[in-house]
């Protein structure tokens, strides 16, 4: 959206074949690879800031630094995704929809926890188209030939016959 509005918009990520996909669909978009340099070095000329990270099952690593906050442009905003992990901005902390926002070195944050919640119809759809071809898989092959088809519903499956496998 941001892109089709004339944003610059550069992307991060420790996947480069991810990276390499972002870049075939959409060729106006920089990407990098991120790590502490290139994040400071971006964060010079940043507006606007998503960190999106997600650690399946964990706390999500903090890779904005505040010092890396203080160097930012008066005026900026950073919105934390990855708040409900814990978050990837180290100054961003958990807000709600009735005070969604705070200052922290003249940057405001937005930190709302479960964003989807604002829009439940628009969430649910997006959940639903999601997960409904997984759901078919296992309505039409049972659960059994799903999983040995599927690596990623075998990975989703927790228990089995009461005893926990993942």
């Amino acid at each position: 959206m941001a892109i089709g509005l004339g944003a610059k918009v550069t992307m991060l990520d420790i996947n480069l074949e991810r990276l390499k996909a972002i870049k075939h669909i959409l060729p106006s978009i920089q990407t990098l690879f991120s790590n502490d340099f290139n994040i400071s070095k971006e964060l010079l000329v940043t507006d606007l800031l998503v960190g999106s990270v997600l650690i399946p099952g964990g706390k999500a690593p903090k890779l904005v630094t505040k010092s890396m906050i203080k160097t930012m442009k008066k005026g900026s905003v950073v919105i934390d995704v990855a708040v409900d992990q814990g978050g990837c901005i180290e100054t961003c902390h958990p807000t709600t929809h009735q005070h969604p926002t705070y200052i922290v070195d003249n940057v405001i944050h937005y930190g709302v926890a479960n964003m989807p919640g604002a829009v439940p119809f628009t969430s649910t759809q997006a959940l639903t188209n999601t997960t409904l071809p997984y759901v078919l898989q296992i309505a039409n092959k049972g659960w059994k030939k799903a999983i040995k088809e599927n690596k990623s519903l075998e990975n989703g499956v927790n228990l089995v016959n009461g005893h926990v496998v993942h």
